[in-house]
């Protein structure tokens, strides 16, 4: 077992490592090649907005930057449709439609910065 330190974004972290195998020297050995895996949507959604009894709006679930629409005012949705994609910590969101029902207004434009809670859509 060896203890290292190890910083992470500017966080100092202590950690333990059990070394599987030495080359003689006391170094580890080298790392292997692992080729990344393909990026894929994900089968269920990610982030299915917060819509409350009372209200219509598809409000945003955290905040971020709008990087895509799908849908358009005037158009028809089921339950889990995709709506738009926000980018929050460089990670991409996806915001899916709560219910059926059609598109009345898109409340944001591509780019647009939101906040927790701004409404995106209405869907009536």
């Amino acid at each position: 077992m060896k203890k290292l330190r190890v910083t992470v974004a500017g966080k100092v972290y202590e950690v333990t490592v059990e070394v599987l195998e030495d080359n003689g020297d006391g170094a580890p050995p080298p790392l292997k090649q692992v080729a990344p895996s393909p990026i894929q949507e994900p089968a269920m959604p990610v982030a299915v907005s917060p819509v409350h009894a009372e209200s219509k709006d598809v409000a945003s679930p955290l905040a971020g930057q709008v990087v895509a629409i799908s849908v358009q005012a005037g158009q028809l949705v089921k339950e889990r449709a995709p709506l738009m994609v926000l980018e929050a910590m460089k990670m991409n969101n996806y915001i899916y439609a709560p219910r059926d029902g059609r598109i009345s207004a898109i409340h944001v434009k591509v780019g647009d910065t939101v906040e927790e809670g701004q409404p995106l859509a209405t869907i009536v």
